[in-house]
C-alpha cells in the first residue's frame, strides 16, 4: 500500500483514530490502491465494489490526495443525485475533517436544477404562478415562491419535496433556452454562480448529463464551456454510462416540441406563423401516431417517406427566419435578441432531427415511434453504439479514467463494459472482495417445477410461491418485476390482510421506500426503477422475489440494431446485460453485515439453461436450494446464530 493510504486506511490510521470501532476493509484498500495508481501513472482503471466496500471514500482518498499535491482537478461524475448528494454533503466534508490536505470541492448540476430568475420573473408577468393550478400545485408554487426569496444557491434540492414538472418549468430553464450574455438577471444567476465555484474547485461532482454535455460542445467548439477544464476523471454507477451516453446523444420529438417553438413565434408577434407551426405539428404527429398503430408497423423504423413533414419544414423555416431577423434587429434590447438566437438555433435543431428522424439518414442510430397509452407519439432516436465516441472523446482525451460500480462485470471479466464503453486496452482492473458473508446470510432459491415464464400457468405458480415468501419472512418481502403485467397479477392474487402491499404507481417512488422501510412487515412491489437504488438495510427486507431474468424487451430498437449486426448478439450482449440487472435487483437484499435474507428467482431458466450458468457464477457466492421450504429453515437458524 502506498504510504498515504496507509496512513489513512491502516490499522493505527487516520480513520481508525477518528472513527472509534473503524476496522479496515481490505476491499476498499484494493479499490484505492488502483485509483490512486491510475491517477499517479496516467492509466485508465476499472474497478468492481460490492455493497459494503465503501467505494466513494476508495476513490476520493487518491482524489483529495491528487489533487492537492499534484494541482489536477477531479471531475467526479455519477449516475443519479442521491449519490452526488452523498458525495458533497456527506463523503467529501467528511474527508476534509479527516484528511490533513486541505481541499475544495463543488457541485455542478444541469441548468434545470437551478431557479431561473428571469423564468421566474416571466412567469409572474404572465400571470402563470397564480389561480392556474390544482390546490396541491398551487401549494407547491406558493412554497417555490417563498424558497427562492430566501435560497442563496437556487438549488431544487433544497426544498422538502420535489416540485410538479408543470410547476417547476416555471421556474427553471434548459440549457437551450437560456439567454446567456441577454439575460437581465445575469449577473445573480445561480447556475452560473455554480459555475463559476467548480471554476475554482480542486473537485468537481456532476453527473453524465453534464459530463456528455462537456464532451459534445468540446468536440464541436474545441472549448471547455460546460465543466471547468479537468485531469483526472471518476465515473461512478459507471455500469449506467453507456445508456445514459445513448440517451444524450440521442433525440425525442413531439408535438409538444413544436407547441414551445410555436409559442416562442408568438411571443415575437407573429401569431398567425404561431398558428401555422400548431396545426402542422399536429397533422403530422397524428399521422405518425396513425402509422404507429397500424398493422405493419413494428416499432424500430426502416423505411423513409412513410410521413410528409414539408408544410411543418415551411414553418419551421419561417421561424428560422423571422429569429434570425429580431436578433439582428439592433432596435430590439439586448435580452431579445438573445432570446431570438435560442429561438433559431432552436428550430433550426428541431427541423435538423424532423428530417433526419423521418428519413432514417444516419446509419449510425436506430429511429422508433413511442406511443403513450393517450395516444401521444414521439419520434426518438439513439446511437446504437458510443463506444467510438467515447474512445475518442472521453479516453483518448483524459489522462486517467477510472470507472468503478458494484456490478461491472459479467461471468467474472469486465469484457463487456469494456466493449460497451471503448475502455481502452491496458487499463488496470480490480474487482474488491465483499465484506459480507453471503454463505451465512444469504439463501437463492430457485424453485423447482416452476412453469416458463412464457406459459399461462407461470403467473399463478409465481404469485402462490411470492404468498410462500411473504409468510415464511413475516411481509418483509421486496417482489422486482420485469413488466408491469406481471406486477399487476401477482399484486391481485396477493392476500393483503396481514400485511400492507405497496405497488409501484399508486404512490411516488420516494414515499414508497420510505413506507416500507417504517412500516416492517409490508410488501412493496416495483418493476425497473426499483431494481437499482434502493437501499433498504435491516429487518424491513428479508425476502426478495424476482419474476423473471430481466434480458431488456426484444422490440427496444437498440437491441434491435445490435442483434442485425451480431450474430451471438445474445450471447455478447443480451445476456451481460441481463446479468449486470439481475445483479443489481438481488444487491437489493443484503446491504450491512447484520441482514439475512433470502433471494428467490422464479425463473427456471437461470438453473435449467445452458447460459444460466453465467448468471449465477455472477451472483453473490449465496446458499443455493430449488426447494422453496428450506426458506424458513434457513431464516430459523439464521436467527439461532444471531441469538447465540
Amino acid at each position: 500500500m502506498n504510504d498515504y493510504l496507509s496512513e489513512v486506511f491502516g490499522d493505527g490510521g487516520l480513520f481508525a483514530s477518528r472513527f472509534p470501532g473503524y476496522e479496515m476493509r481490505e476491499g476498499q484498500v484494493a479499490l484505492a490502491r488502483m485509483v490512486d495508481e491510475a491517477m499517479r501513472g496516467g492509466r485508465h482503471a476499472l474497478g468492481e465494489g460490492p455493497c459494503g466496500t465503501g467505494k466513494s471514500v476508495a476513490y476520493a482518498v487518491p482524489a483529495v490526495h491528487h489533487a492537492h499535491h499534484e494541482k489536477k482537478r477531479v471531475v467526479i461524475a455519477t449516475a443519479n443525485i442521491a449519490l452526488q448528494e452523498q458525495l458533497v454533503r456527506k463523503d467529501l466534508p467528511m474527508l476534509a475533517s479527516v484528511l490533513p490536505w486541505p481541499f475544495t470541492f463543488a457541485l455542478l448540476k444541469g441548468r434545470n436544477n437551478y431557479v431561473c430568475l428571469d423564468r421566474m420573473a416571466e412567469s409572474e408577468a404572465r400571470g402563470e404562478l397564480r389561480g392556474l393550478y390544482f390546490d396541491d400545485q398551487q401549494r407547491q408554487v406558493d412554497e417555490v415562491l417563498a424558497w427562492a426569496e430566501a435560497t442563496k444557491t437556487g438549488d431544487v434540492s433544497e426544498l422538502a419535496f420535489i416540485p410538479h414538472a408543470q410547476v417547476w418549468s416555471k421556474f427553471s430553464v434548459g440549457s437551450e433556452e437560456c439567454k446567456g450574455d441577454g439575460c437581465p438577471f445575469r449577473d445573480d444567476c445561480y447556475a452560473e454562480r455554480a459555475k463559476a465555484t467548480a471554476q475554482g474547485a480542486d473537485i468537481v461532482v456532476t453527473n453524465y448529463h453534464m459530463l456528455f454535455a462537456h464532451l459534445a460542445v468540446r468536440q464541436a467548439t474545441g472549448q471547455d464551456l460546460v465543466l471547468p477544464a479537468f485531469d483526472l476523471l471518476v465515473l461512478d454507477e459507471a455500469h449506467e454510462a453507456a445508456e445514459i451516453a445513448r440517451e444524450f446523444f440521442g433525440f425525442t420529438l413531439s408535438e409538444h416540441t413544436f407547441g414551445r417553438l410555436a409559442s416562442a413565434a408568438a411571443d415575437l408577434g407573429n401569431k398567425q406563423l404561431a398558428g401555422e407551426l400548431r396545426q402542422e405539428a399536429q397533422r403530422l404527429f397524428a399521422a405518425l401516431a396513425d402509422f404507429a398503430r397500424s398493422p405493419r408497423h413494428k416499432k424500430r423504423l426502416k423505411a423513409p417517406a412513410f410521413a410528409n413533414d414539408a408544410a411543418l419544414q415551411r414553418a419551421l423555416g419561417k421561424l428560422v427566419a423571422l429569429a434570425k431577423a429580431r436578433a439582428e434587429d439592433e432596435l430590439a434590447d439586448k435580452k431579445e435578441r438573445a432570446t431570438a438566437r435560442n429561438l433559431a438555433k432552436n428550430a433550426t435543431t428541431a427541423a435538423a432531427r424532423l428530417s433526419e428522424g423521418l428519413a432514417q439518414s444516419n446509419p449510425a442510430c436506430v429511429y422508433w415511434l413511442d406511443v403513450d397509452n393517450k395516444g401521444r407519439t414521439k419520434l426518438r432516436s439513439k446511437p446504437i453504439d458510443v463506444s467510438d465516441l467515447l474512445r475518442a472523446e472521453l479516453f483518448a482525451r483524459c489522462p486517467s479514467v477510472s470507472l468503478v460500480s458494484a456490478t461491472l462485470t459479467t461471468s467474472g471479466t469486465f469484457d463487456f463494459v469494456r466493449r460497451e464503453l471503448g475502455v481502452p486496452e491496458g487499463a488496470l482492473e480490480v474487482v474488491a472482495e465483499t465484506p459480507f458473508d453471503f454463505a451465512s446470510q444469504a439463501l437463492l432459491v430457485v424453485p423447482e417445477r416452476l412453469p416458463d415464464p412464457r406459459d399461462a400457468d407461470f403467473i399463478d405458480e409465481a404469485s402462490r410461491i411470492f404468498q410462500h415468501v411473504v409468510d415464511a419472512c413475516d411481509g418483509r418481502t421486496l417482489g422486482l418485476f420485469t413488466s408491469y403485467r406481471n406486477l399487476n397479477a401477482v399484486y391481485e392474487r396477493l392476500d393483503g390482510r396481514e400485511h400492507r402491499v405497496l405497488r409501484q404507481g399508486d404512490l411516488p417512488r420516494a414515499e414508497l421506500t420510505r413506507l416500507f422501510k417504517e412500516d416492517v412487515g409490508s410488501i412493496l412491489l416495483g418493476t425497473e426503477s426499483f431494481w437499482t437504488g434502493i437501499d433498504v438495510a435491516g429487518e424491513a427486507l428479508t425476502g426478495l422475489v424476482i419474476d423473471k431474468l430481466p434480458f431488456p424487451p426484444p422490440d427496444d430498437p437498440v437491441i434491435d440494431a445490435i442483434c442485425e449486426r451480431d450474430p451471438r448478439a445474445f450471447d455478447n450482449y443480451l445476456v451481460p446485460l441481463a446479468i449486470i440487472a439481475l445483479r443489481q435487483g438481488v444487491g437489493r437484499l443484503i446491504r450491512c453485515k447484520t441482514d439475512v435474507g433470502v433471494a428467490v428467482i422464479l425463473d427456471k431458466r437461470i438453473a435449467e439453461k445452458g447460459y444460466g450458468k453465467k448468471f449465477l457464477k455472477s451472483l453473490p457466492p449465496m446458499l443455493t436450494t430449488r426447494r422453496v421450504e428450506n426458506i424458513t429453515r434457513f431464516l430459523e437458524e439464521a436467527a439461532y446464530a444471531r441469538a447465540s
